[in-house]
């Protein structure tokens, strides 16, 4: 298995990428998009009941 990918700059290798630590970020970013759109769903729909209108 390949856990690891070398970044390489001008035919060098520069660095590596955890590839699971990648992974691990990017869903850690998405779960945080998650629930800033639900904390905005949430306002939107408070809003909605104080004015007694749909918006969506």
């Amino acid at each position: 298995k390949f856990r690891h990918l070398p970044v390489v700059e001008n035919g060098e290798v520069i660095a590596l990428l955890d590839i699971a630590k990648c992974l691990y970020d990017a869903i850690a970013r998405m779960e945080r998009a998650v629930e800033k759109g639900k904390a905005i769903a949430a306002a939107v729909e408070g809003v909605e009941k104080q004015w007694g209108t749909t918006i969506s």
